[in-house]
């Protein structure tokens, strides 16, 4: 293994040679685990050389595990490190992170006799990961064997119902692990939850049918909507208190051929408290931030798909000028949080309160500062615009790739370029990245797929860090999210060049004449600061 991981170059001599001295020091290891902890080999060469080393296939990803397949108790799939991911007639599939553990080999033939062991080998990090995924399934299976005896009539002990146990049960493992939007579906035999983590769904646990469909009824209630209409969208909303802290969600339902797919939006609204310097904006890009945010007039854009953040940044920005001497009103689709001192509407195309019905009201209201959830059509900018050019600073989103795409946005839709030059103060696009869980941040190496590109841009003593994965994090490795961005303001030659209606390209260049950083490098140096894995980087945004 050794001698193939350097005639390869996926290793020096030097690093080789202290991956040796630490496997003096534990036998049971293997080199390519020690060469990939030690920063010295990608994950993806690690599962590659190994695979390839034992003649037995890789699994880059482990998903698709259902708790009715599960038969070893969980406290034993720690222990020898497997997870058996599907079983099937006679057969069971088995993630392991040894393949040549007899030990677990055992386990597995007792616990699955009669069945041919295709053994698969995963990282263990990932498998890791499951298992405590498996371990808060292991955990509900009481509450699901209550509410299975109240559906059946009998009498279950407890103050609340099962029912209403489970449903605080998922609601507050979802806050602890920071999720945005709780995922309950129907299939064709059962249900399942997944939780929204750092923009990455993950599963949680899963359920017979007739569980799905209490949860289902028991949440419209909670929500507000008609539990038996089950043919038609429905929107609600409610709210709880965990702890100290009262937290809102928002809740969708939509028929499907199965059943009903309910999407939970959980609102904390101490992510929204939060001021323009603690979002995460590197310091450059702040600081055009705050000097577009001072300005008198204008309007200042903030682009991205969704997801991205962008409410999070439009109401620090809020936080950053609101004041007892301004005038602030937001027109919103939906208003999420309600915030002090600032006078929000929300938008009801039903009696034709649309964004730009509400706009025009707004104008006769003497605002000083206007917030526009989101500019769809042209008559909301038609009218953002005039505010712009009337003395209203004016914050908004647009769905844009980049930031500069955005003047090009406004002009499509059918602004003279000359008015966009007149009214825009700048543009902001961002996306979000996970953080490295600081418990377990550890020097790594990304893959060369992501390492040539940029090999010219890397310092010599360039080093990249991820967690691998702890109780702090979940086994997930990240501990939150922050966002990358490119920033630029409009000057008077830029204005000119966007009067003369010019080529993105022309005002890009331009703008980099002027030093203008891209969202890609913005996450390197974040990547390069420990921050974020460089993978993330790559995932969000182009270089």
């Amino acid at each position: 293994m050794a001698r193939r991981l350097y005639e390869r170059k996926l290793v020096t001599p030097l690093q080789l040679l202290k991956a040796l001295q630490v496997k003096k020091e534990a036998r049971t290891r293997n080199i390519a685990e020690i060469l990939y902890e030690l920063g010295y080999l990608s994950k993806d060469d690690y599962l590659k050389e190994v695979s390839a080393e034992l003649q037995v296939p890789f699994l880059e990803k482990l998903d698709g595990v259902r708790m009715r397949d599960i038969k070893i108790p969980v406290s034993i799939l720690k222990q020898i490190l497997v997870v058996p991911i599907r079983v099937k007639y006679n057969l069971v599939k088995v993630a392991m992170a040894d393949p040549l553990n007899w030990n677990a080999e055992a386990y597995i033939k007792r616990f699955y006799p009669n069945r041919k062991i295709e053994k698969y080998l995963a990282f263990k990090e990932d498998i890791l990961k499951l298992i405590k995924t498996l371990e808060d399934r292991e955990k509900i299976q009481s509450i699901i064997g209550d509410i299975k005896r109240e559906l059946r009539g009998e009498e279950v002990s407890g103050q609340d119902s099962a029912i209403v146990r489970l449903i605080k049960y998922i609601l507050e493992k979802a806050i602890e692990r920071k999720a945005s939007d709780i995922h309950i579906e129907a299939e064709e035999t059962y249900g399942e939850v997944r939780l929204r983590i750092f923009g990455t769904l993950y599963e949680f646990l899963d359920f017979d049918k007739e569980i799905f469909n209490a949860l289902s009824s028991r949440l419209k209630l909670m929500a507000g909507v008609d539990p038996s209409e089950r043919r038609k969208p429905q929107d609600g909303a409610f709210s709880m208190q965990f702890d100290e802290n009262k937290f809102d969600f928002r809740f969708s339902s939509l028929p499907t051929v199965w059943g009903e797919s309910i999407v939970i939006r959980i609102l904390d609204k101490r992510n929204i408290l939060k001021s323009i310097d603690e979002i995460g904006i590197s310091e450059k890009n702040l600081t055009l931030i705050k000097k577009a945010l001072a300005a008198p007039n204008g309007i200042f854009l903030v682009t991205g798909p969704t997801g991205s953040g962008k409410s999070t940044t439009l109401y620090a920005s809020l936080n950053a000028v609101v004041g007892v001497d301004k005038k602030v009103i937001t027109v919103e689709d939906p208003v999420e949080y309600k915030l002090p001192g600032i006078q929000q509407v929300q938008v009801n195309p039903r009696i034709d309160m649309t964004f730009a019905a509400a706009l025009r009201s707004i104008l006769r209201q003497d605002p000083d500062i206007i917030m526009i959830g989101e500019i769809r059509d042209l008559e909301t900018l038609e009218i953002a615009v005039k505010a712009a050019l009337t003395g209203h600073l004016v914050l908004s989103t647009l769905h844009t790739n980049d930031a500069v795409s955005a003047i090009s946005r406004m002009i499509d839709m059918g602004i003279d370029p000359f008015m966009v030059a007149s009214s825009l103060l700048g543009v902001e696009a961002q996306r979000l990245v996970k953080t490295n869980c600081p418990y377990c941040k550890v020097q790594y190496k990304p893959a060369d797929i992501y390492l040539d590109p940029i090999r010219n841009h890397l310092p010599k003593d360039a080093k990249f860090y991820r967690g691998k994965g702890c109780d702090k994090c979940n086994m997930t490795g990240f501990a939150g999210r922050t966002l990358i961005s490119e920033v630029f303001l409009t000057d008077e030659v830029l204005e000119s060049k966007i009067a003369k209606n010019k080529e993105k390209l022309e005002i890009l260049s331009y703008l980099r004449q002027k030093g203008y950083r891209t969202m890609f490098f913005d996450g390197l140096i974040k990547a390069l600061e420990g921050i974020t894995p460089l993978e993330e980087v790559y995932r969000v945004a182009k270089l």
